[in-house]
């Protein structure tokens, strides 16, 4: 099963004020900035991969926790991997998720609202649970 893969963003200076961090964007175009309260969740879709910036997916979590839920769709048990910003978040296709709020955040996501409509295959959560139970 593919994995969620997190890299934390390197640190290249920090004083009283705060810190800075380089982060590396190979794409263009119109992004999303997406807020979320603790104990929202996000997502309970995967990706077919029909638009580029959905394979692989990447956000950046700018600013806050995020608990992100994963499983491959041949898979049986949905995994977890806790981020707490600043990080690079990429989701390959074909992998159901959800990301779930520990804290109010913020998030980058480094495609645009018609990629998410376009490519996106949406599963809830309870219903992912049940499909898995079968396989």
């Amino acid at each position: 099963m593919a994995d969620v893969k997190v890299t934390a963003l390197e640190v290249t200076g920090s004083d009283e004020r705060g810190a800075n961090y380089n982060w590396e964007c190979d794409r263009t175009g119109t992004f999303m900035v997406c807020t979320r309260k603790a104990g929202s969740t996000s997502g309970q879709h995967y990706h077919e991969g029909k638009r580029a910036f959905k394979a692989p997916e990447v956000q950046y979590l700018v600013h806050g926790i995020v608990k992100v839920h994963y499983c491959g769709l041949d898979q049986k048990i949905i995994a977890s991997v806790t981020v707490e910003a600043p990080a690079r978040i990429e989701i390959p296709i074909m992998l159901w998720h959800e990301v779930e709020a520990i804290t109010d955040c913020v998030l980058m996501e480094m495609n645009s609202l018609e990629d998410v409509q376009q490519d996106s295959v949406r599963i809830w959560r309870k219903d992912f649970e049940e499909r898995i139970k079968t396989l």
